[in-house]
């Protein structure tokens, strides 16, 4: 095993930094910085963003903007480096400001800078790390820390970036979309529990039989989801580093054409270094993703062939095989009718197991069906979960509003968001959570995964 790639596993830590409120007053600029008209006028523009996320250098240098419009804003980039750098003389961070509806977020990752402006204040530091994590990945924090001191200050990063700003922008616009992201949990593809275990041993059995020094990780994603896992011995795969590989082959089509070996730096398990990944569709037609994870660059054909032979032993079953292949092609989601009486009045629900990071949740149905219907339940979701991991001492709340009511359950075990008719009483929404949380109980081998198998 390569221990210079491994030994970062444990990267879960955070760093802690203070916050500050500062209005914009208190940032004395003198007139050769910045002129007073042109400050305001890109404050002003800045201001008309209802939504927008932003990378540039600690020295100022745009490297990513969400409309696409980096250049447009070097003067704003230039200002905001300046804001930054003067409250980093003060011996401080600036972390954000708010003007009116209008919040601004920064994270401080020397050497980037990543901001976003927003009519909404919830989860803009998450969204930050993210899109961190997201540009980690392509290059890694060692690449990430020394390019400036190699190129210089006036570097421009998008060189290095080149050809990953549809992954950049996809991890922007599904953070809006799904759940999963602000949870920071994995959505794990229903399937029986039978089905699930033997795929698993499956695999389990095939890289433990080539025998490969340097194999970590393999997994089966679809449809944005968690379908199998596998790893070596006392490895452990972090969620955020799951959701990097969905957004990979989510923006790739081109992967689904032959077998693609792919160097990518799991932030979450070692920032410092690649690992290396051969990713496949095994099974035509499906949107199933075979994610073979090495330390060593010289794996592909061994891993080719670790591939074949997956799929050569679960093609031997046929009952397996058939399964398998039914379930991709027709995903599922939990039927909230499974809960019996009044489940017309339960409209959605979220729920993340906190243990395992793991989460499930309903499918569409009325009033939650058409694209703008689906946005607006988001918002409601990421919005009273926001609540609800701000304020850990709150265990149960219940809103009540025209269109909706929502019932928050939290503690150590598990999150549980419910939306439901405005019409429910918080004693039926009470009742009909456990209910819900009693039917999840007794579906918890098809909609989570409880072990998995080391080789």
């Amino acid at each position: 095993m390569d221990e210079s790639l491994v030994a970062g596993e444990d990267l879960n830590g955070e760093s802690s930094t203070c916050q500050i409120n500062v209005s914009l007053s208190q940032v004395q600029l003198e007139e050769k910085e910045v002129e007073d008209d042109e400050e305001e006028k890109q404050l002003r523009n800045l201001a008309e963003y209802q939504y927008q996320l932003f990378v540039l250098s600690q020295y100022g240098r745009p490297i990513f903007v969400s409309s696409g419009q980096e250049d447009k804003l070097c003067t704003l980039f230039a200002l905001i480096g300046i804001f930054v750098s003067r409250v980093k003389e003060w011996g401080d961070s600036l972390e954000s400001f708010s003007a009116g509806d209008v919040h601004v977020h920064f994270l401080h990752k020397p050497p980037l800078i990543l901001g976003v402006v927003s009519k909404r204040p919830e989860w803009l530091a998450s969204q930050l790390e993210v899109l961190f994590e997201q540009i980690v990945s392509t290059l890694s924090r060692t690449q990430l820390d020394s390019v400036y001191e190699k190129k210089g200050d006036n570097y421009d990063l998008r060189r290095l970036l080149r050809g990953t700003d549809r992954c950049m922008m996809n991890c922007v616009s599904t953070w809006r979309s799904d759940p999963a992201l602000y949870l920071s949990a994995i959505r794990i593809f229903p399937l029986a529990a039978s089905d699930r275990e033997a795929l698993s041993s499956h695999m389990s059995s095939s890289i433990g039989a080539a025998k490969l020094d340097g194999v970590i990780f393999g997994l089966v994603l679809a449809h944005r989801q968690l379908v199998s896992l596998v790893r070596f011995n006392k490895y452990l795969i972090h969620q955020k580093d799951v959701h990097i590989l969905i957004n990979l082959i989510s923006n790739n089509q081109s992967l689904r054409n032959g077998e693609t070996w792919t160097p990518i730096c799991l932030p979450k398990f070692n920032d410092t270094g690649f690992l290396h990944a051969h990713i496949s569709y095994p099974w035509e037609k499906t949107d199933a993703c075979l994610i073979l994870l090495s330390t060593r660059r010289e794996h592909f054909f061994a891993l080719s062939a670790v591939k074949a032979d997956i799929v050569k032993r679960v093609e031997s079953s046929p009952t397996l095989h058939s399964n398998l292949v039914k379930s991709l092609e027709k995903p599922f989601t939990f039927d909230i009718t499974q809960i019996g009486t009044g489940h017309d009045l339960l409209w959605y629900f979220v729920y993340k197991n906190r243990r395992s990071q793991q989460m499930c949740l309903s499918g569409a149905r009325i009033p939650f069906v058409s694209r703008e219907e689906r946005r607006t339940l988001n918002r409601s979701i990421a919005s009273s979960s926001f609540v609800s991991n701000s304020n850990p001492i709150i265990r149960i709340a219940f809103v009540q509003r025209k269109n909706k009511s929502i019932l928050i359950r939290s503690n150590d075990k598990f999150e549980l968001i419910c939306i439901f008719s405005p019409l429910v009483t918080p004693p039926i929404a009470a009742v009909l959570a456990d209910k819900l949380l009693k039917q999840l109980k007794n579906s918890e081998p098809r909609y989570f995964i409880s072990h998995s198998p080391s080789f």
